[in-house]
């Protein structure tokens, strides 16, 4: 299925970039290919592996009129590695009493999928974001289409740049079926440099983590604070 997912990805940029599908499938943002590497994959709240190395190439498609983004990667640690695809979209709407609100909606697979609250294949994300001026916040409910979540979703706030080349965002995680929060995620990405020679951008990164371990065996049994580190380089094509 993996295969097929990358064959998918790679013969939609090659429509993209076809004068004979320009009606169909365009490009609406250039490509990004990035490579991280970070000393623990704390995803979620739960540690997936020291030594986390990941590789992606993500872009903003036209599609039919909507603007789709998507990418595809390769994620390795010490304890796990395996394909993964994301495909997205968003809309800005009028509602009453948020007023103007951002909705969207995902969908993500992992090729050899994630016991993260549960035993996860594939998951659709549905959510709604607002801007109020101090952060972005946004909340996220994933429904998994392949295994079981437990109804886990995301609540957080983007402070975009709050001091010159410093990015905050916060995050907490939440079981809905079990009316239990996972864990809170301080994530800030540092001052970085361009390598012009490579036309490369290089960013470091650190977040700090706190997961509960009230999970019924169904979440983790790792509990308290964590902090991870790490690098990332992309270039824009």
């Amino acid at each position: 299925m993996t295969k097929n997912i990358v064959l998918t990805m790679l013969a939609a940029a090659g429509l993209a970039c076809s004068g004979s599908a320009s009606e169909v499938i365009s490009l609406d943002s250039a490509p990004v290919v990035k490579a991280a590497y970070s000393s623990k994959d704390l995803w979620r709240g739960v540690n997936q592996g020291d030594n986390d190395l990941s590789v992606g190439v993500g872009a903003d498609l036209q599609l039919l009129g909507f603007v789709v983004n998507t990418s595809v990667g390769w994620n390795d640690s010490d304890d796990q590695d395996q394909f993964e695809f994301s495909i997205g979209t968003e809309y800005g709407v009028t509602v009453p009493v948020l007023d103007d609100v951002t909705l969207h909606a995902g969908f993500n697979y992992y090729s050899e999928g994630t016991d993260v609250v549960g035993d996860i294949g594939s998951e659709l994300g549905l959510g709604v974001s607002k801007d109020l001026g101090l952060a972005n916040v946004t909340l996220t409910q994933f429904i998994a289409t392949q295994g079981d979540n437990d109804g886990y979703g995301e609540l957080s706030a983007d402070f975009s740049e709050v001091y010159p080349g410093v990015f905050f965002t916060l995050t907490a995680g939440y079981l809905l079926e079990e009316v239990e929060v996972t864990h809170f995620e301080a994530s800030f990405v540092l001052p970085g440099m361009d390598l012009p020679k490579f036309d490369l951008e290089l960013k470091p990164f650190v977040k700090g983590v706190y997961t509960f371990n009230d999970r019924g065996g169904i979440w983790s049994s790792q509990d308290g604070l964590d902090v991870v580190g790490g690098l990332s380089l992309s270039r824009t094509f």
